[in-house]
């Protein structure tokens, strides 16, 4: 009788002996053993020749003819040794896969990280190194600081970046109207404010775009394809519920816009609502803008069937795509693929050639 035996009946108990190497007898039960070495295994089948595991399975060691202790946290399952296998059979013993445990996955509740580069989408992006973890609005700062006379340039060939999206305007002209009207939408909106720009491509428009940046509100850019096209702005104005329209054609051509409810401000490069635009410039102040606060807002015009106000995209939102643009343009993507990765990733044509020139003009 066997040590665990033994125990359930009672009676003494025995310890059984076995010589190195001795195979087990069929029907022998192995309870308590001790062997050749004199070490002692309370848990299972016994062999002379090598330690046991806590199922009663032998793990063999190819190459050396050694057995092993592989230990039960290693180990998920094993394929037990039948007694009436065959003496000189190799033991193939079945290990599971891994399960996942919390410090490998982040815990219960966690969630896979996002590789794209630049960081994460809406709010949570995770900033890179240099320029490319930067925000729109501070990156035109750091160019307009170190490279004032420099102009944002699109490097496609066939089309000069000065014909489109800042029109020629150089970093620090830029910067300045964006201070300029920065600094008057300060004074009549909170930050996070949605703001309807009514212009045609060009440096209004990009001045309009980054000082709605700087001054942390929500951009929704309503771009004029022809002159005095501001059938549009009734319809935007009803769907986007803007806190203000900024447009530089309201001199020219008056916007059908109830002005009891909606302000109206007029901006270009010399004056933003009557006030001159070098003298506004001087009064601005930065504001903490957040990379998780609303930035821009894609409008689509569906004629007089209505029209459709994309979800915000923040400003890291702008940072990422901004990167990987970038980087498309670094490796050679020619001008019509870059505009396609720009629209998957909701950005309108006119908005990415405004943001472009300044992130690769370093």
């Amino acid at each position: 009788m066997c040590a665990k035996c033994a125990d359930r009946a009672g009676g003494p108990r025995r310890t059984v002996l076995r010589d190195a190497g001795a195979p087990d007898a069929p029907g022998r039960c192995a309870g308590d053993a001790l062997d050749g070495r004199g070490a002692l295994d309370g848990t299972g089948a016994l062999d002379g020749t090598g330690a046991l595991d806590s199922t009663g399975a032998l793990d063999h060691l190819p190459g050396d003819g050694q057995f092993a202790w592989w230990g039960r946290p290693q180990r998920e399952r094993v394929r037990p040794l039948h007694a009436a296998q065959p003496p000189g059979t190799a033991y193939a013993p079945h290990y599971a896969e891994p399960r996942e445990t919390a410090a490998m996955s982040g815990g219960k509740h966690g969630k896979p990280r996002r590789t794209r580069i630049g960081g994460g989408g809406g709010g949570g992006a995770r900033p890179v190194a240099g320029d490319g973890g930067m925000l729109p609005g501070p990156l035109l700062r750091r160019r307009a600081e170190r490279r004032p006379t420099a102009v944002p340039e699109l490097p496609f060939e066939g089309r000069a970046g000065a014909a489109v999206g800042t029109a020629g305007c150089s970093f620090a002209e830029l910067d300045r109207r964006a201070r300029a009207i920065a600094a008057r939408l300060g004074t009549l909106l909170s930050p996070g404010s949605r703001v309807l720009l009514v212009y045609p491509e060009g440096p209004d428009l990009a001045g309009a775009f980054f000082g709605c940046l700087y001054a942390g509100m929500a951009a929704v850019p309503l771009v004029l394809t022809t002159p005095g096209g501001v059938h549009t702005v009734p319809r935007a104005v009803q769907r986007c519920a803007p806190d203000l329209v900024l447009t530089g054609t309201d001199g020219w051509h008056a916007l059908d816009v109830d002005r009891n409810r909606t302000q109206v401000v007029e901006a270009d490069g010399v004056r933003v609502g009557g006030e001159p635009v070098w003298r506004l410039a001087t009064q601005w102040r930065p504001v903490g803008v957040l990379r998780g606060a609303p930035a821009y807002h894609c409008y689509h015009d569906d004629g007089p069937a209505g029209g459709r106000l994309e979800a915000a995209m923040c400003h890291g939102d702008l940072a990422e795509v901004m990167t990987e643009l970038a980087q498309a343009v670094r490796l050679g993507t020619d001008e019509e693929n870059v505009g396609w990765i720009a629209a998957v990733h909701g950005l309108e044509e006119a908005v990415w050639r405004i943001l472009l020139p300044v992130r690769v003009t370093g």
